[in-house]
């Protein structure tokens, strides 16, 4: 499958970079997005929701005022392009390098034609694993052997059966699991996952 098909077309990414926290964040909101393309030549940058949220909350957390109307283009960060006929698996590659929620894709000509996330990747996920009836349920463990052995026991002595799994490959000393389970288990094996330490994503 081609970068193409999965990605997230422009004219649902973009945001003019004088747009407000305020309003990029109910942009994300209703669009159910994790990023935004800044509408600007050459479009190079995203805003991510978790960078807003930052913001505004660290913010209240020093003792600040946040500012919903500052302009999003001061939190955009720089990431990777990936061309719209390259394989889903690259633009997995490049969100897995980068701590980045998205990447941007471009035609053959290099122009920016839109975007690619962790929720366009996890439609393709869903589709090669061909999972039905399944809840996807993600979360954060730490590189070290056993970790995922013990998610796998937690689960499993929760009377939670495992349907599919994928494991990211480590950054940080941190790695992101999956696991698909029966849609009627899934808030048993949410709470076997917290009481073991685990974060969800």
């Amino acid at each position: 499958m081609q970068v193409g098909s999965l990605m997230l077309p422009l004219e649902r990414s973009l945001i003019s970079p004088l747009a407000t926290l305020e309003e990029a964040y109910t942009m994300l909101l209703d669009a159910h997005l994790t990023c935004l393309v800044l509408d600007e030549h050459p479009r190079g940058r995203i805003v991510r929701m978790r960078s807003i949220l930052d913001h505004l909350a660290g913010s209240v957390l020093h003792g600040l005022r946040a500012d919903p109307t500052r302009p999003v283009a001061t939190l955009a960060e720089h990431v990777e392009t990936v061309t719209r006929s390259q394989p889903v698996e690259v633009a997995a590659k490049a969100l897995w390098r980068r701590p980045s929620r998205a990447v941007l894709v471009s035609d053959a000509q290099g122009t920016v034609i839109g975007l690619i996330g962790w929720p366009q990747l996890n439609q393709f996920f869903d589709e090669i694993l061909d999972i039905d009836g399944a809840a996807r349920i993600q979360f954060y463990l730490g590189d070290t052997p056993g970790q995922m052995a013990r998610a796998f026991q937690a689960v499993a002595d929760a009377g939670v059966n495992v349907r599919a799994t994928y494991l990211s490959h480590p950054r940080d000393g941190q790695r992101s699991g999956t696991i698909y389970v029966p849609d009627a288990s899934a808030d048993a094996a949410r709470k076997a996952l917290l009481a073991q330490g685990f974060e969800l994503v």
